[in-house]
């Protein structure tokens, strides 16, 4: 996985390892949906954890990139473009807030899943936006 990061940021990589990279990219949406219905915690959450704030935030973060493009005439050079410093924030945001959601819900499986889907997942939207 890491490889594969490394491959599409030094440059363009193979086939072969980008079609395993949205193998793995869609299997681990898959998983992380059914880690985060079947297996819950059953310690109780709390409302006030730093990582509820912290998903609430990278939420509205991406809700402010998608207002932007819509406000900003919908070009999709704005989807492209980095938002407060963060690139490719279209596919940073939501990883953040699933990966901040899995910590406060003390979801350990569904946040390996997470990091797993993020590193895919930005490895994807990296050659795509190339």
């Amino acid at each position: 996985m890491l490889l594969s990061f490394a491959a599409a940021v030094r440059g363009a990589p193979s086939a072969k390892v980008t079609r395993w990279v949205e193998i793995v990219e869609q299997v681990s949406r898959i998983a992380y949906l059914l880690a985060v219905t079947f297996l819950v915690s059953r310690e109780p959450v709390n409302v006030r954890s730093i990582w509820l704030y912290l998903a609430a935030l990278f939420l509205l973060l991406y809700y402010a990139v998608w207002i932007r493009y819509f406000v900003d005439g919908r070009e999709v050079a704005l989807l492209h473009r980095a938002f407060l410093f963060v690139p490719m924030p279209l596919a940073v945001f939501p990883v953040l807030y699933y990966l901040c959601a899995a910590v406060w819900l003390r979801n350990i499986p569904a946040t390996v899943i997470m990091a797993i889907f993020g590193a895919a997942h930005l490895t994807v939207s990296l050659q795509s936006f190339r």
